[in-house]
């Protein structure tokens, strides 16, 4: 069924799903110089691979995810949306040392901290000593966090104070600010770009990088 998030439509091209953006969005986003370079060699690794898909035990990979960055560990997709697929697993994603965004910190003052989790979960009772990180999913991102008399997803946190990922530690400035220090970009769940990138410079082909990213499938021709 459809999300509450976006109720006329099965998906959405929002960090909630997946970011998608057309030509003309990049053109306004990146610049003439990028789409010369960038949207040139995008439009060569899709014409190169036209007709070739990728199956899983001879079904189509309905969920092909991917991310920017992973900081290092990707997720089961169970531990970030809803549903378990058996190539959506957890890997290491070494190779994202050219990567940004592997430690950004953001500060956040305790009195916006605490009026936008109330606003939103109705939570109460906050105080620096009842915000606790209780638990991590396998890729390192927070799975359960104690708000006061709340428990959260990671998730929950990342998408109400706009953080690059869920995969963040707390530190606390006196009792003025809370600062989340975050790892990776995106989701986390499939393929991380910036890995496939390191993958590709280290010399793997891209039906390595794929295979790395989603278990057990293979790439055929329609």
């Amino acid at each position: 069924g459809n999300s509450a998030e976006h109720p006329e439509a099965p998906l959405c091209d929002d960090t909630h799903c997946q970011v998608y953006r057309s030509e003309k969005e990049l053109m306004n986003l990146k610049g003439k110089g990028w789409m010369e370079d960038g949207w040139r060699k995008i439009r060569q690794a899709t014409l190169s691979t036209a007709g070739e898909v990728m199956y899983y035990q001879g079904a189509l990979v309905e969920q092909p995810l991917f991310h920017s960055s992973s900081g290092g560990k990707t997720e089961n997709s169970e531990d970030v949306f809803v549903s378990a697929f058996p190539y959506l697993r957890s890997v290491d994603s070494r190779f994202e040392g050219d990567a940004p965004y592997q430690n950004e910190s953001v500060s956040v003052s305790f009195g916006t901290f605490e009026k936008k989790v109330s606003e939103k979960y109705g939570a109460s009772n906050i105080s620096i000593e009842t915000i606790k990180i209780l638990s991590r999913s396998e890729g390192g991102r927070v799975k359960e966090i104690q708000v006061g008399d709340k428990v959260l997803s990671g998730r929950d946190i990342r998408e109400l104070f706009g953080l690059r990922s869920a995969n963040f530690s707390l530190a606390f400035n006196g009792k003025e600010d809370i600062i989340f220090t975050t790892r990776g970009y995106g989701h986390g769940v499939g393929m991380s770009q910036w890995g496939a990138n390191g993958m590709a410079k280290a010399g793997y082909s891209y039906v390595e990088i794929l295979q790395h990213y989603y278990l057990g499938v293979s790439i055929e021709l329609l």
